[in-house]
């Protein structure tokens, strides 16, 4: 009876409108609006308008900012920033001796440029879709066709596609260009989550993964964690379940697909007709032996065989020159199943002719099964296929079972303005929801999907947003520190077409950004987390970054681009574990093994080890910031594992070849390739001597990648 009355009194909250008081003068739940820049004293300093916002704080606060790094560190720190790779010796060379005043600017653009740009920006984009090549849960069964969204992000970020149309395609790809294959293949941010493919109740299922692209949509295009809505209202922020529910119903409509056909509409029209001409050709050889076997049947096996369904009775007492080709192997399919005839009954029954003829029909039948069509290629993602959208529902307390009033798709009430609501226009094929709320997040006057994307940009160049909590704008989210450059920040992502590569080039051609991470006492006791951005934070390399920089360092890097997913050796320990989720078939080609990091098999119950040594995402939940850890399996990895051994073996053949036996010219030359920079007179000496003392080339480069040097970036 209590629990009865709950839900009634659930319920009657809801259709009585009992939510949150609205509070729209949040910050983050008001349009921004472009400031005028700051005044400061120190103007000579500032390259760009974002660097009056960062003097403006510091002035405020009596603190200076640090002088310019060298070019070195510059060099290091760009290419890693943009490519997630070191700079080699040529880039080195090239950077370090051009002498022209726009030096810097054009190494920027040529690192945006680089095909390398958006493999490395992708894997920032991938945590936040939690995306993985395996379903989860405790069979973890592969995904074959989910690397196709993952080529499409990389392939979106090198063309610099405009964010708001990034939005558009990843929401309502099927519905915004319907012939576009690839357009498909970027509804599959919606197919990323964890699936428990073997649920008993099927329906229980799609609820789930409706709940978690509802939450996930929240979290990556909002920053606000709509999902705490799901069961009650939200405890801090001003959206209600109600909110959940009809933001929720926007996807209700979709249906997951797993066999999109990938191809030009010429391509699948010619598949088409392929397919249909060969199903054809089954069929009359299926419909011939039908015709062979029927006389001996009707005196074996009398009547129809037992277990028809509705269907298959229907096709079998159709007239043979009334059926399909798929009705024909339907028959087909039953009679050959029908148990009442034994196999070895046909020899005794039929002619020698007729015999004769059945082992050519079975030959000639079992030639064509084997020349079928090549399938298309296939890609995961959400389509429609009617104008109609099913009835949503409120549940009670978020349970599937529990029902509660009828809603319709709507945007969170605090969201919502006069202005801001799409009207929902249904297109050919589908209800036009999704369309409608992509749409709406990419209004220009939205209050949060561009101030959430340029704090992310930011964050990853300087290791924290503006806003700490990237994913969480909401009322209990850090306040911003520079709420007027955020703002300023989102309205130039708009006046530069929704460029990233635009906000980008901003950020790095900062005076800000060139900052040396070389910490000031007074500084450092006023701000320790650097809030105000009075020097550049070091940050340390992820996993993805290290593996991928001792590849290059080795040599053996393969830049191949886009793909299925390959698969490097596992430590020995891991390859005996149970077959439940834990599968690896090593990539037999090296060259495939050596692939860079972002086209490792994502196995949501097999984490590959070395990246969950340096803090790898858990990838069953949107990730908008990954941990930096500091822990000994880290150092242990770097000492022992096979990666890092071969790497400095590789690197010491390299030097050697290249250096010769002087020491001197090998110390040189494995500083410059480890850290870009030429080693000081005591890091030379030293050097010198462990090599003059029978120290080996490999050891010394193990240990110089062993050093914090190579793990951070200043």
């Amino acid at each position: 009876m209590r629990n009865a009355l709950r839900s009634s009194l659930c319920v009657l909250s809801v259709l009585c409108g009992a939510t949150h008081a609205i509070e729209p003068t949040h910050w983050a739940f008001v349009p921004p609006k472009r400031p005028e820049l700051p005044t400061v004293k120190e103007r000579a300093w500032a390259r760009n308008a974002i660097d009056r916002f960062v003097l403006a704080g510091l002035e405020e606060n009596a603190l200076k900012h640090a002088p310019e790094a060298d070019r070195t560190t510059l060099l290091r720190r760009l290419s890693f920033d943009l490519t997630g790779l070191p700079p080699t010796l040529e880039q080195q060379t090239v950077f370090l001796n051009d002498d022209a005043p726009d030096a810097y600017e054009r190494l920027v653009d040529r690192l945006l440029a680089s095909p390398q740009y958006g493999e490395r920006w992708a894997q920032h984009w991938l945590d936040l879709a939690r995306y993985a090549d395996t379903d989860g849960f405790e069979f973890d069964q592969v995904r074959p066709d989910a690397w196709r969204y993952r080529d499409w992000v990389v392939s979106a970020l090198n063309r610099d596609m405009p964010y708001d149309q990034f939005v558009r395609l990843q929401m309502a790809g099927d519905e915004v260009s319907p012939e576009d294959s690839s357009a498909f293949i970027a509804t599959g941010f919606h197919r990323c989550y964890p699936d428990m493919v073997d649920l008993n109740d099927q329906g229980l299922r799609r609820q789930n993964a409706l709940n978690d692209i509802t939450e996930t949509t929240g979290l990556a295009f909002l920053g606000l964690t709509i999902g705490c809505a799901r069961c009650h209202d939200h405890k801090f922020d001003p959206i209600s379940q109600l909110d959940f529910y009809r933001l929720q119903a926007f996807f209700t409509p979709a249906r997951f697909r797993d066999d999109y056909p990938i191809a030009s509409a010429e391509e699948r029209t010619a598949y088409e007709d392929r397919k249909r001409h060969w199903e054809r050709g089954v069929a009359d050889v299926q419909a011939a032996l039908i015709r062979l076997e029927a006389p001996v049947r009707a005196k074996l096996a009398p009547g129809d065989p037992p277990g028809l369904n509705d269907e298959a009775a229907a096709a079998l007492h159709k007239a043979e020159t009334e059926r399909t080709p798929a009705e024909v192997r339907l028959v087909f399919e039953v009679l050959t199943k029908d148990r009442r005839i034994k196999n070895d009954a046909w020899a005794t029954v039929l002619d020698p002719a007729q015999a004769e003829s059945r082992r050519a029909l079975q030959a000639q039948l079992n030639r064509l099964k084997t020349s079928a069509p090549a399938a298309l290629p296939h890609a995961r993602g959400l389509d429609e296929t009617q104008t109609d959208a099913p009835a949503s529902f409120l549940l009670v307390r978020g349970d599937f079972a529990t029902k509660g009033p009828e809603v319709v798709p709507n945007v969170p009430e605090v969201l919502r303005t006069s202005a801001t609501a799409n009207k929902i226009m249904p297109t050919s094929h589908s209800t036009g929801r999704r369309k409608a709320l992509a749409e709406w997040l990419t209004r220009p006057d939205h209050p949060l999907t561009a101030r959430v994307l340029v704090n992310r940009l930011w964050q990853h160049h300087f290791g924290r947003g503006i806003v700490a909590t990237p994913s969480d704008f909401g009322t209990m989210g850090e306040e911003p520190s520079h709420p007027e450059l955020l703002d300023w920040l989102a309205s130039e992502l708009i006046a530069h077409g929704w460029s990233l590569k635009a906000i980008h080039r901003l950020i790095l051609t900062s005076a800000t950004y060139r900052q040396s991470s070389r910490a000031e006492a007074v500084a450092f006791a006023a701000d320790p987390e650097n809030t105000l951005l009075w020097r550049h934070t070091r940050q340390r390399l992820d996993g993805e970054a290290i593996r991928d920089a001792l590849l290059v360092l080795s040599g053996r890097l393969n830049t191949a681009q886009g793909g299925p997913p390959v698969f490097p050796e596992l430590p020995a320990e891991l390859t005996r574990l149970s077959n439940k989720g834990a599968v690896w078939p090593v990539s037999e080609r090296r060259q495939d093994r050596d692939r860079r990091s972002l086209y490792v098999f994502v196995r949501r119950n097999l984490r590959y080890p070395f990246f969950e040594a340096f803090d790898r995402p858990d990838t069953n939940v949107s990730c908008p910031r990954r941990a930096s850890t500091t822990i000994a399996p880290q150092a242990l990895t770097l000492l022992n594992s096979a990666l890092a051994n071969e790497s400095a073996r590789a690197l010491a053949e390299i030097i050697a070849a290249a250096a010769g036996e002087d020491h001197g010219w090998q110390v040189d030359r494995a500083y410059r390739t480890v850290y870009g920079r030429s080693p000081d007179a005591a890091e030379r000496r030293l050097g010198q001597e462990f090599l003059d003392g029978n120290g080996s080339l490999r050891h010394f480069c193990l240990a110089l990648i062993n050093a914090n040097e190579f793990l951070y970036i200043e």
